[in-house]
């Protein structure tokens, strides 16, 4: 915020004014809660006659009043006098005309509900509305779950239009048939210690040796099934199991 202020005062000397022979102005401020209080000081040296070699000197006290309103930081104020001239009227009196800018920054409005407001505002949502509420907010989530499982797991109507989703099944059909023969293959080559086989789809958080420990083998017996030496998400392990 920016404000400029005009000034003016006349100022009655007891005796006539025939010359200013010099004049200066300063100023001083109190910031109230509401208001600033200020007072212009004028003085300085004048003739009462042409003709005459004494100065005497005068010294006057010019108060002033500014409101400032709630939405000005009052630590931000900043007063400065931009333009001060002065004239002589009738002889007797002295005219000052005082402009000063008063500059400050304004605070940010910001609307929210307080911590107060906040339980009026739910008190007046009755039971069914609350209940109604819940109810949405759960068939929402629902909603969303089930969009999420149709999109990873299609249907075969789905598929059948996409053809996007016609080849990504065609390539999990084949994984699984590669699957399926290399189980078959590996259940000829190790038929004497091993009867059951298990396929484990990789997570974000698996590694080797959490896949160890989920089925209780060990590194060695996965490398003999399947390449490990890089598993990424989606990649499927086979597991053989001992025959109990």
């Amino acid at each position: 915020m920016k404000s400029i202020v005009p000034y003016t005062k006349n100022i009655e000397f007891t005796s006539k004014i025939a010359e200013i022979c010099s004049i200066s102005l300063e100023h001083e401020l109190n910031l109230g809660a509401s208001d600033i209080e200020g007072t212009f000081i004028v003085s300085g040296e004048y003739k009462s006659h042409e003709v005459s070699i004494n100065k005497e000197p005068f010294n006057y006290k010019l108060p002033f009043t500014l409101e400032i309103t709630e939405d000005i930081i009052k630590e931000s104020i900043d007063f400065e006098i931009t333009d001060f001239t002065y004239e002589i009227l009738k002889d007797q009196i002295l005219k000052v005309n005082i402009e000063f800018c008063v500059t400050a920054v304004e605070k940010e409005h910001i609307e929210e509900a307080t911590i107060e407001e906040i339980p009026k505002i739910e008190e007046t949502r009755n039971d069914d509305e609350l209940e109604n509420s819940r109810n949405f907010e759960q068939e929402e989530i629902k909603e969303s779950v089930i969009e999420e499982i149709n999109n990873l797991f299609p249907s075969e109507d789905e598929n059948s239009k996409n053809p996007e989703n016609e080849e990504k099944a065609e390539q999990e059909e084949r994984i699984d048939v590669d699957s399926q023969n290399i189980i078959m293959n590996s259940i000829e080559e190790n038929s004497s210690e091993f009867a059951t086989y298990q396929i484990h789809i990789v997570s974000s958080n698996d590694s080797v040796e959490s896949i160890c420990a989920m089925y209780q083998t060990d590194v060695e017996t996965l490398k003999s099934y399947n390449s490990i030496e890089a598993i990424n998400v989606g990649d499927k392990i086979i597991i053989p199991c001992l025959d109990e």
